[in-house]
């Protein structure tokens, strides 16, 4: 198996600071490992060769400091992120003297360490370590380098448990190189050179086809398809999509096209020319990540959208804040009472499922659930379900664990 081309390595005597910084890593796409102990980090670091690490200045057996001298002896080219308690000049102090020790400094981080400044530290990490051009993208779709998983999501019912509806489909590319990349490393060059256009043609054509596998499978299921905002622009573009539907014989309300808002907010007249058009054709649409785009309501609701997806964002605060499941709840009152189903994304605990059960929320997503998996997998785990019968619940009632079903596929 080709190694993940981002690769995280932390060192952080807390074990709730080490599963808190492997959530949001492995959410961006990392391979992580942790530790508490210098000296297994330190052999760690040889094996496991990381591309990022987060070193906790504040540690029983070796400090920092220490630390960062053992790195710079073993010519480490990793990007270092540190962390402490302590105030800002000590940590500004550990940075300069691991710059000067020649390694390859990302910043640093006072703890408690805010989730947004980590997610956008190991963003910029990532970001930081592409070497591919346009060109090597171009070549990976003409020869088939890229990969489409699927994300589960599930109905939720009154008596607390769920059945599968269908998927969405989400691409990484394998590269020869660089091992399995993720979205965000190469999406944003497919939009900013056109090439996200084939790119989406990739994929709508293997998810469709896997819609056409599952149906024979005798599988009732849907799968989604996230759509940039450039295909909006073209009005050629539902003739395209109802061409790969009509070419593998699906019906066109298996598909949902998710659009972020604000990118249907673009050029508002062609946008609404080329949903409707989508829509007249069987095909259903959601408006993804709500929430966090700037758009008038009005116009939006004009669109003929059958899916509101409430951003993650929103949803994995709802444990903790008041103001997040008042934002929540209301998205998902907003949807029903404008014929539209709601779906949660980010759904990664017990509590937030239960929170968005209670408010009659249709559909969700997340990692509760199941991570991304291939289509063999994505049949195995409805087999299961539907040997179990019509609905399975999250949790076993009886012990409180998660359901084989569940764990089988993290």
């Amino acid at each position: 198996m080709k190694k993940n081309a981002n690769r995280l390595l932390v060192i952080d005597d807390e074990a709730e600071i080490c599963n808190l910084f492997s959530s949001v890593a492995e959410q961006l796409g990392f391979e992580v490992r942790t530790t508490g102990e210098a000296d297994e980090f330190i052999s760690l670091n040889r094996d496991f060769n990381p591309t990022v690490v987060i070193l906790d200045l504040h540690m029983p057996q070796a400090d920092g400091v220490e630390v960062l001298r053992r790195l710079a002896d073993d010519k480490c080219r990793a990007g270092i992120l540190v962390v402490s308690g302590a105030d800002s000049r000590v940590l500004g102090s550990a940075e300069r003297l691991g710059a000067n020790r020649g390694l390859n400094m990302l910043g640093a981080m006072q703890k408690p360490v805010q989730l947004q400044e980590l997610r956008g530290k190991l963003g910029d990490a990532k970001l930081a370590q592409r070497k591919f051009t346009p060109a090597d993208l171009e070549q990976a779709i003409a020869k088939e380098q890229l990969l489409v998983l699927f994300l589960p999501k599930v109905a939720v019912h009154d008596n607390g448990g769920w059945s599968v509806e269908g998927s969405e489909a989400l691409v990484r590319w394998d590269h020869p190189e660089l091992g399995i990349l993720m979205p965000d490393e190469f999406i944003p060059m497919a939009e900013d050179t056109g090439l996200i256009k084939p790119l989406t043609g990739f994929v709508l054509n293997e998810t469709v086809e896997q819609l056409r596998r599952w149906h024979d499978l005798g599988l009732d299921l849907n799968v989604a398809v996230n759509v940039a905002a450039q295909l909006l622009e073209d009005l050629e573009f539902p003739d395209q999509v109802s061409k790969v539907l009509a070419q593998h014989d699906v019906e066109g309300s298996k598909l949902i096209l998710e659009i972020t808002e604000s990118a249907a907010m673009g050029d508002r007249q062609t946008s609404m020319d080329v949903l409707t058009r989508l829509r007249l054709k069987g095909i259903e649409l959601a408006i993804d990540d709500f929430g966090t785009g700037y758009s008038s309501l009005r116009q939006l609701f004009y669109m003929p959208f059958s899916e509101l997806k409430i951003d993650a964002s929103f949803v994995l605060e709802v444990a903790e804040s008041n103001e997040a499941r008042t934002m929540v709840e209301t998205m998902v009152t907003l949807a029903h009472n404008l014929g539209m189903s709601a779906c949660c994304e980010g759904v990664e605990t017990q509590e937030i499922w239960d929170f968005v059960a209670s408010i009659n929320c249709d559909k969700v997503q997340g990692f509760l659930i199941s991570r991304p998996i291939d289509s063999d997998s994505l049949v195995k785990l409805v087999r299961e379900w539907q040997d179990a019968g019509s609905t399975r619940k999250i949790f076993d009632v009886a012990s409180g664990k998660r359901s084989r079903s569940v764990a089988m596929t993290e």
